[in-house]
């Protein structure tokens, strides 16, 4: 029986339930956290399905986080969310249906490699 998906979410804006509520709503589990610094000590490689980085006012704070995963793990589903530009390929909308759609996207078309599925 397959569980599912983890997500990590780091997000302290106001109207982060919103966002944690319409995951869980598709089936997600999500494990919520406010803040990107105690995300790292609870982020194990190959722990989460996606991790998902809201920027609020953190852009630039966010953006290096969200490189610094993909740098040490390659494979590891990353989306951003922003409310400015950027021209990361991970970042999205920060509209909650946006966000949704976009977890969809990635765990719907992901392909992880073997070590990490057995890891998750």
């Amino acid at each position: 029986m397959n569980s599912p998906p983890k997500i990590l979410l780091i997000d302290n804006a106001a109207d982060r339930k919103q966002r944690i509520g319409a995951l869980k709503s598709r089936g997600y589990t999500v494990f919520p956290t406010l803040r990107m610094d105690e995300a790292r000590s609870r982020c194990m490689r190959g722990g989460y399905d996606l991790i998902v980085v809201n920027a609020g006012d953190e852009q630039e704070k966010a953006t290096q986080y969200c490189d610094d995963i993909r740098r040490q793990c390659p494979n590891q589903q990353v989306l951003m969310c922003s409310a400015g530009e950027s021209d990361r390929e991970y970042a999205v909308s920060s509209d909650v249906q946006s966000l949704v759609s976009a977890v969809d996207s990635a765990l719907n078309n992901k392909s992880m490699p073997a070590d990490l599925a057995s890891a998750a």
